[in-house]
């Protein structure tokens, strides 16, 4: 829906509730699709939302649930009485239901777990990390033994809960409850009838263990084409399946993560709420300590203006291209250090081709760094100075750009080798590192060229 028209259901949910009208309110709201729902609930106030809470039946109170972010679902959950978010849990798929529970504290989770139908289904889920595949995975998958027969299988998934979310695949275990195959369902409804699944079944099955970073989780999605993926204990056990939904979740979590460390901004709780639900001054703690780092860091850029302050007075025109040479170090450290992680996040750059990556990028620094020289020498001319300085400008970019580009390649790749996320060592860090160095670099270039220093 288009956001217009989630705008105009606000207004009629708010006009409703302003006169009284709590139906009116709630059958606007349940006319959106469940995505639009949870968008358009989100955006209303603490009230709207515990009036028009209670008033939702099971399945639209769990659907609701399932599609709110994780931090703002806890902050409803918390609203809830104990029988109520446990019959709305029981509603809800397993990995969601966990989900929630874990972003309660452990005492309120523990009451509504007493109270859950279905609570065996979920704790299991509850003893691993968020960010790996046992917090991703749900324990709602099918599991056939190797001497079913197709027309079992497919008689067996007739009688399926239509709610039930539907299988991408079946997949075969032995008697331990180890997995042995897979199989399709365009297979299993092309097999014969009378065909025992062991016969037909892909026994190169791609699995992850339940400690696998979700990250590298994404990657054998991606990788595979594939639409679910098993997951097993360290015996072989299958314990659960992770779909394509929850992958795409993480995929916009890792990036907005990455995007906002790119952009010296801390990830965290507040950030990933919506614009306009987070709070001014929460915003400005999460930028805060990065700009102070950086602020500390630029201070080095006047450490040495105040060394070479006599030489600049000596030459005054060493000043006027100051902001041309440390913004071009800066912009070509950010390009290598976007370039170098993101082929460290898709896997095409490891730690072991660091030498490679520097010896490229030290190619494409020189070539760059010869280009802008050029266009600069013919620049400071243009302005009526001595070709000598001229000199110096040219040298300093192709020096610069050597560096930065230097720097913008070793460091992500060295962040990661000690368990960094690269995306920390972000492009304001390498800017304001490249502008204190680059000016070095210039002033020192400066001194061995001009007679006059």
């Amino acid at each position: 829906m288009e956001p217009a028209q989630i705008d105009s259901t606000l207004k009629s949910i708010r006009s409703a509730l302003e006169g009284g009208d709590v139906e009116a309110a709630l059958t606007c709201l349940l006319r959106l699709r469940p995505e639009d729902r949870a968008d358009a609930f989100a955006d209303l106030d603490n009230a709207a939302q515990t009036t028009l809470l209670p008033r939702m039946d099971l399945p639209d109170a769990a659907d609701l649930l399932e599609d709110l972010d994780d931090d703002h679902a806890a902050d409803v959950a918390e609203t809830m009485s104990i029988g109520q978010l446990a019959d709305v849990l029981d509603e809800m798929e397993p990995d969601e239901a966990a989900d929630v529970l874990g972003d309660l504290s452990a005492d309120h989770a523990a009451q509504v777990l007493a109270e859950m139908e279905d609570a065996e289904e979920v704790i299991p889920l509850l003893g691993h990390p968020d960010e790996t595949a046992g917090g991703l995975m749900t324990t709602a998958y099918i599991a056939l033994r190797r001497h079913t027969t197709a027309a079992q299988a497919i008689e067996f998934l007739r009688h399926l809960d239509p709610d039930e979310e539907a299988p991408y695949y079946l997949y075969v275990v032995d008697r331990n409850k180890c997995l042995i195959g897979v199989v399709g369902l365009r297979d299993l409804v092309l097999a014969d009838p009378e065909a025992v699944v062991e016969t037909f079944m892909d026994t190169d099955v791609i699995y992850v263990t339940a400690g696998t970073d979700q990250e590298d989780v994404a990657r054998l999605f991606a990788r595979y084409d594939l639409t679910a993926l098993p997951v097993v204990n360290q015996s072989g056990h299958l314990i659960g399946v992770i779909t394509l939904d929850d992958i795409l979740d993480v995929l916009e979590e890792e990036t907005t993560a990455d995007v906002l460390q790119l952009g010296g901004i801390e990830p965290g709780p507040v950030i990933n709420k919506p614009y306009w639900s987070q709070r001014v001054f929460e915003v400005a703690r999460s930028r805060f300590v990065w700009l102070l780092g950086l602020f500390v860091a630029e201070t080095l850029t006047g450490t040495v203006l105040r060394h070479f302050s006599s030489e600049l007075e000596a030459v005054v025109s060493l000043s006027f291209f100051i902001p041309l040479l440390i913004g071009t170090g800066g912009n070509a450290g950010s390009q290598t250090v976007a370039t170098v992680i993101r082929a460290l996040a898709l896997d095409e750059v490891r730690r072991r081709d660091v030498l490679r990556v520097l010896a490229r990028e030290l190619q494409t620094g020189i070539l760059l760094g010869s280009l802008l020289g050029v266009v600069a020498f013919g620049r400071v001319l243009l302005w009526g100075l001595p070709t000598s300085m001229a000199a110096v400008v040219a040298i300093t970019i192709l020096a610069i750009c050597i560096w930065a580009n230097t720097v913008g390649c070793l460091v992500p790749i060295l962040a990661d080798a000690v368990g960094i996320d690269p995306t920390i060592m972000s492009a304001p860090l390498i800017t304001t590192l490249v502008d204190a160095t680059g000016l070095l670099i210039y002033l020192r270039v400066a001194a061995l060229v001009l007679e006059q220093i």
